[in-house]
């Protein structure tokens, strides 16, 4: 699998015509902690994936981490190659109790927003073409794959619908952190730590 390219820069570093996501919280990579992302779109406004590995050797340029966890989430926020936010925190902790080498980060709706309710802004478009296919490219060798983007508002639901279906018509298993009152897959920032992975077995309709 090859990665389209590697965005190094924080977003302070990024000239003020870029997509603003909206929120301030950023936290710098830990020692020994590796990051990609990619974006494109308008100003950079969509992120389709993100990695974190971890570990002495840094990985070569581009190229996949090997051992990760695939997460899954409802749309990205502040984070990039430099630098995390609280959600991709708190996936490195889990990922790390579990003795996977990296994690890769996607989501159900690829466009970056801090509010999921910024998705449902006129003239947004939730998902880029690039997202889906890339999911399923990433989820052919992740280790496990972790579905964690909560209860997306009505409007959002058929993003969720689609990468579910394909991953279960693709053959993978998945796994969450529980399921919410809706019966979605739980967030990770809104379970206590050393929750242990369930089955995820649907989203009801």
């Amino acid at each position: 699998m090859k990665m389209p390219r590697q965005a190094d820069l924080p977003l302070h570093d990024v000239p003020a015509a870029t997509h603003n996501p909206g929120g301030k919280v950023r936290i710098r990579l830990q020692e020994n902690v590796y990051g990609t992302a990619f974006f494109h779109g308008p100003g950079d406004c969509y992120r389709t994936w993100l990695t974190r590995v971890w570990g002495r050797r840094k990985p070569a340029a581009g190229a996949p981490p090997d051992n990760y966890i695939l997460w899954i989430g409802l749309n990205p926020s502040t984070a990039d190659a430099s630098f995390n936010d609280p959600t991709i925190e708190r996936e490195i902790d889990f990922s790390m109790s579990w003795d996977a080498d990296a994690l890769v980060k996607v989501n159900i709706c690829d466009y970056r927003a801090t509010k999921p309710q910024m998705l449902l802004q006129e003239g947004v478009v939730p998902r880029s073409k690039t997202n889906l296919p890339m999911i399923r490219d990433f989820a052919k060798r992740a280790d496990r794959i972790v579905c964690a983007w909560g209860a997306p508002h009505r409007n959002l639901q058929t993003f969720a619908l689609d990468v579910e279906e394909a991953l279960r018509a693709d053959g993978h298993e998945l796994w969450c952190l529980g399921l919410t009152k809706h019966g979605g897959p739980r967030h990770p920032l809104y379970v206590t730590g050393g929750t242990p992975l369930i089955r995820f077995k649907e989203i009801p309709l």
